[in-house]
């Protein structure tokens, strides 16, 4: 593995934990009338699609819009984008999962340079659903 994907690594892990530890915020912190008298939400098609394309946006600046505020500016620091040029991200729709109003996973497969199979962890921010980590599905 080199240096690069370490870093990339160990990122992810960060982005992850952060998505954990708000999803257990959210979930310990009790239910609310606004929880409890709503339906599930629903992941449509444009969210998706908008997730797709932001993912693989040609700039960090770009990619910037579909994460999380909680880690935009760490990654905007970071400038590396989230995926090598020429990558492509099909998000599973059917695989949408609410863990809690806030918090949702959701898997997808990226192919291209670096291929593979992730699940990715989505914050809800302003009726948006937003990354807020991934990880690595076998």
């Amino acid at each position: 593995m080199t240096r690069r994907w370490k870093l990339i690594a160990a990122l992810v892990g960060v982005v992850l934990l952060a998505g954990v530890g708000l999803g257990l915020a959210v979930g310990l912190s009790g239910p609310s009338t606004t929880t409890t008298a709503r339906a599930t939400t629903v992941f449509t098609g444009p969210q998706q699609q908008r997730l797709e394309k932001g993912i693989t946006a040609p700039t960090v600046t770009s990619q910037a819009s579909v994460v999380a505020v909680e880690v935009r500016h760490a990654f905007e620091a970071r400038g590396k984008p989230l995926l090598p040029a020429g990558s492509h991200v099909s998000i599973n729709q059917a695989t949408f999962h609410e863990l809690s109003a806030q918090l949702a996973t959701v898997d997808a497969v990226v192919s291209g340079p670096a291929p593979g199979r992730w699940q990715f962890v989505l914050v809800r921010e302003s009726g948006q659903w937003l990354l807020v980590g991934t990880r690595k599905l076998a």
